[in-house]
């Protein structure tokens, strides 16, 4: 699945978002590229921090329920 597609969120498309992310970063700060090229590197790196950004938010919504649930759990033993 691309970064682009709705889906489950997942660590893999995490990962390698950020990792094309980090790439992209470095290609611009070499330099040595036309103004097509790095609009179109900009453009591409915005749209994967903005779906970055949209996989954090679910996990930490993820999370929050999680830690919610953890809260009604009750571990005291009951007394037999």
């Amino acid at each position: 699945m691309s970064l682009d597609q709705e889906g489950p969120v997942e660590s893999g498309n995490f990962d390698a978002g950020l990792e094309k992310l980090k790439t992209i970063v470095e290609k611009m700060e070499n330099g040595g590229l036309g103004l097509q090229e790095s609009l179109k590197l900009f453009e591409e790196g915005v749209g994967i921090s903005r779906r970055l950004f949209e996989i954090l938010s679910l996990s930490e919504g993820k999370v929050e329920e999680l830690l919610a649930d953890l809260e009604r759990i009750s571990f005291s033993r009951s007394e037999e």
